[in-house]
């Protein structure tokens, strides 16, 4: 992972890491440049990879978890519902199944039929919003186009919401109050931002993407970092000439080369979110060669966000069994130092 350094660029400096703890700092060495010379297209930018944090962030969460247990007698379980057998929320699962029986989390997977009945699914969620042994819920999405995302992520309730997308965790996070689960993946970027010990305050940061598990609360954990924050969607006129202003580049919308170097300031740290499979190929929004000739820092896919956000889940996991037995409410910033 990348650690003490200005991100090879003037726009964003080292800052002192005082009141807000991030995930603890990475050292490093720097490897040379992100992907080399393609064509007559020199590639500068500096890897931002999350699989070395995400191991020591893994590490922690399983020392955590073990001593949680052994304290209290309690462990935590995740329950994920599955509608259909959609082959990426399959492959999600089995990331998730694997991250928690790495950090000593339970794993429950909760099959439902593709044709289910909007009742059924939401009686479903209900049943395990009741069930003492069973910590947090997700809905592994997509799910089959007759059923309401929407409304079947909001039948979890808030306590047991691991990907923070309730209208009540939404509410905390809007209103910084440390009371939430910040969703997985704005999780897993604002860690890798952390790791780069940027001053963040007063930093001119682009969201392209409004989801409601990326781009919107992505957008809310910068400006609660005092960044000033721009969000820019598919009804956006003129991308370029705001992106190209932006110190932080954040894209997650699932459209593989919508941003290329015209897009990007000059040593702009850019965190390319978006993941779209072509057949066994992962691509991501950004283009690469192009990008990476003008950036300073640049998450690849694969590999970039993607190591941190299963471990992320697991966190929220961890955290939420803390919150119902009474315990400390942990938030990113709170975590123990992962220097080990």
């Amino acid at each position: 992972m990348h650690g003490h350094t200005r991100c090879g660029a003037t726009s964003v400096g080292s800052r002192h890491r005082g009141l807000h703890q991030g995930c603890g700092q990475v050292q490093q060495s720097h490897p040379g440049p992100l992907y080399g010379t393609h064509g007559s297209i020199s590639v500068t930018a500096k890897p931002l990879k999350g699989r070395a944090l995400a191991r020591r962030l893994r590490r922690r969460t399983a020392k955590d978890v073990r001593e949680f247990q052994e304290r209290t007698g309690h462990a935590a379980t995740i329950a994920a519902v599955i509608v259909g057998d959609d082959q990426g929320a399959l492959n999600y699962a089995r990331a998730q199944s694997r991250a928690s029986a790495n950090t000593g989390i339970g794993y429950q997977l909760v099959r439902l039929p593709g044709d289910c009945r909007m009742s059924d699914a939401m009686e479903a969620i209900d049943r395990l919003n009741l069930a003492a042994e069973i910590t947090g819920i997700i809905l592994l999405t997509p799910v089959p186009t007759h059923l309401n995302q929407t409304m079947l992520q909001w039948r979890i309730a808030p306590s047991k919401d691991l990907e923070g997308v309730s209208p009540g965790n939404m509410g905390h996070l809007l209103a910084d109050t440390g009371i939430f689960f910040t969703p997985p993946t704005p999780a897993a970027a604002m860690a890798l931002l952390d790791s780069l010990d940027l001053e963040l305050s007063g930093q001119q940061a682009v969201v392209v993407g409004h989801s409601a598990i990326v781009g919107k609360p992505l957008a809310m954990r910068l400006l609660n970092r005092r960044c000033t924050v721009t969000i820019a969607h598919a009804h956006t006129r003129n991308l370029a000439s705001l992106t190209a202003e932006a110190d932080i580049l954040c894209v997650a919308v699932g459209k593989p080369g919508l941003i290329t170097g015209n897009h990007v300031k000059k040593d702009a740290v850019v965190l390319d979110i978006g993941t779209t499979y072509v057949g066994k190929t992962v691509l991501g929004d950004c283009d690469p060669d192009s990008v990476g000739s003008k950036a300073g820092w640049l998450t690849p896919v694969p590999g970039g966000i993607g190591p941190l956000t299963t471990i992320m889940l697991m966190r929220n996991a961890y955290r939420a069994l803390a919150r119902q037995l009474g315990e400390a409410i942990w938030t990113e910033w709170d975590w123990p130092s992962v220097e080990e």
